[in-house]
């Protein structure tokens, strides 16, 4: 008698969700408290205005530090796709770089419904932007003309390394490194807003909280469609994920 086939397992495996509530609950707590913060200064209204004045002559004199900003701000956020396109090309070669392909996903919807969820708190809330209210007091080298709060750079450059950096796991050296060059390249994002005189330190400040209460409630999100997969599809949608962030990146090198 023929041996039976075997079984696919994977075509009856549900895909592994992300359910940390520890760490839903941290986010939403410092998010809270980066967006507190936030208000206070803006109340408060000294710090903001300094900040702004300190880097207005470093501004005119186009430093070195102003240059790397314009940078930042610019390509800063296609700088972090192309790291995680990089990783998920690697990881088709290499067993280290094994990152559960659900990342790219989660990454996904944090840039895009934080992003949102700022962009339509800037509108509610209207504040106006340094250059409007201080005209020819400052050099604000930015041409954006949008409300000021929160900092549409600073909510989408952390909410694209939030995923990667709090949800994959820290055993290999080479995923600590990608955390910290990630990171850095967000934090330089938001800074540069600041350098810029784009933003006041309160706007960045927003940003961050936004991203961080942006995550739980974008992984709730993601995790409806993803309960729906098998794992035999994960190749073919992660496929499309690729070409997903590969889309952001031509569109953060245009804009």
């Amino acid at each position: 008698m023929a041996n039976p086939k075997p079984i696919d397992q994977d075509k009856d495996t549900p895909i592994k969700l992300i359910k940390p509530k520890k760490l839903w609950t941290f986010c939403i707590i410092n998010g809270a408290f980066f967006w507190a913060a936030g208000i206070i200064l803006w109340l408060q209204k000294g710090f903001d205005e300094a900040a702004l004045f300190y880097f207005n002559p470093i501004r005119i004199e186009m430093a070195p530090m102003v240059r790397a900003s314009k940078w930042l701000s610019a390509y800063g956020m296609a700088a972090i796709t192309t790291i995680l396109i990089l990783y998920l090309l690697g990881s088709k070669f290499s067993k280290a770089l094994d990152a559960t392909q659900t990342i790219y996903f989660y990454t996904i919807c944090s840039f895009g419904l934080s992003g949102i969820a700022g962009d339509l708190i800037k509108l509610l809330i209207n504040r106006p932007r340094p250059a409007a209210l201080y005209g020819d007091k400052i050099l604000a080298l930015s041409d954006a003309v949008s409300s000021a709060i929160p900092s549409g750079h600073a909510t989408k450059s952390i909410a694209l390394v939030l995923p990667f950096i709090l949800l994959v796991g820290h055993s290999k050296w080479i995923h600590k490194g990608i955390k910290i060059l990630i990171g850095f390249i967000a934090l330089g994002v938001c800074f540069s807003r600041i350098v810029l005189g784009a933003h006041y330190v309160s706007d960045v400040l927003a940003g961050v909280g936004t991203a961080l209460i942006g995550l739980p409630l974008t992984m709730l999100f993601a995790n409806i469609p993803l309960s729906k997969m098998r794992q035999e599809q994960l190749p073919r949608v992660t496929f499309v994920w690729g070409f997903l962030l590969i889309f952001l990146t031509i569109v953060f090198i245009l804009i």
